[in-house]
């Protein structure tokens, strides 16, 4: 008999939030169940499957082999399954669905703005639901076909994806009020070694920043790195803090220079480029809200010239 005949669907999505949580009791909560009937719907899973799924212990929690290979398979099976909704929805005349973008934090450019203002005033019964997701989670989720678009920055490309680039930044070096170079005029590159730096997670566990991680070893920042967050919030917070210097996209740094939060370091040159892209995948099928999404901001995206999306911040 064919497994897909006899496995039992609700287990599936139990074993991918168990996964997911890498926690019995945590995943309980998300599903809203007692741990014991968790801990027996994977029971029942494993038997169906005829393997060990997950390694389990007082202090151990690891998928096995089979059980990351199911968990890559019940991924993309169960993203499937929750885009059936969109789909159906968007089968009416008026476009009425949902738009789910996943984005990177803090992606500032007019050209989104412009496409999120486009989208609604053409399709007003549609609705948006914005996630901000760092990079690398974003591409991986659509190789995993769970989405079938993403915006965010890219260095390396994957062959299975399709993209459109929107906006090029550039990035400075900041410090904040309580920093000892701030207010400085007289800086040199060189007067950065040595000093604590802030980071974002992705430009240590990806590429997606690489200009950021190239110009961190170029200055040889104190090791070791002094702060690390996901989000370019968190990473603008420590800065104002004074805990260190960090990199920002020049054009969003710019109201907190005029504020006086921040303080902008060499090198002052058009470094630290940043290329941000819309990614699709055309292995997704995508409902009707996204196909007219992805259109309107490649619509924009063709009317304006680079020069126009291309962010300087050279002194």
């Amino acid at each position: 008999m064919l497994l897909s005949s006899r496995i039992n669907w609700n287990l599936l999505h139990t074993f991918v939030v168990l996964a997911d949580c890498q926690n019995i009791s945590r995943a309980a909560e998300v599903l809203g169940r007692g741990q014991p009937a968790v801990s027996a719907a994977l029971k029942n899973l494993e038997d169906q499957v005829g393997h060990p799924l997950i390694e389990r212990g007082p202090r151990l929690f690891r998928l096995t082999e089979a059980g990351k290979l199911l968990y890559r398979e019940a991924r993309e099976i169960c993203g499937s399954i929750d885009r059936i909704a969109g789909l159906l929805t968007d089968s009416a005349e008026v476009l009425v669905g949902n738009v789910r973008v996943a984005i990177a934090s803090h992606m500032t450019s007019p050209i989104i703005d412009r496409a999120f203002y486009e989208f609604s005033r053409r399709y007003s019964r549609a609705t948006l639901t914005i996630e901000v997701m760092n990079s690398r989670d974003i591409m991986e989720a659509m190789s995993d076909r769970l989405l079938h678009f993403g915006i965010g920055p890219v260095f390396s490309k994957l062959p299975e994806l399709e993209y459109l680039h929107i906006f090029k930044e550039h990035c400075g070096f900041y410090c904040g009020v309580g920093h000892p170079l701030f207010g400085r005029r007289d800086l040199r590159l060189a007067d950065l070694e040595n000093q604590a730096i802030i980071t974002y997670r992705s430009a240590i566990d990806s590429d997606t920043l690489q200009s950021i991680t190239d110009m961190r070893a170029t200055v040889r920042f104190a090791d070791p790195i002094k702060g690390i967050a996901n989000n370019l919030e968190e990473v603008r917070r420590m800065i104002i803090a004074g805990i260190g210097i960090g990199a920002i996209p020049v054009q969003i740094a710019a109201r907190d220079v005029r504020d006086g939060l921040l303080w902008r370091l060499p090198p002052y040159d058009d470094v630290m480029p940043i290329d941000v892209y819309l990614l699709t995948n055309p292995r997704v099928r995508p409902s009707k809200s996204e196909l007219a999404f992805v259109s309107v901001l490649r619509e924009i995206v063709e009317e304006t010239p680079l020069d126009d999306r291309t962010y300087r911040g050279g002194k």
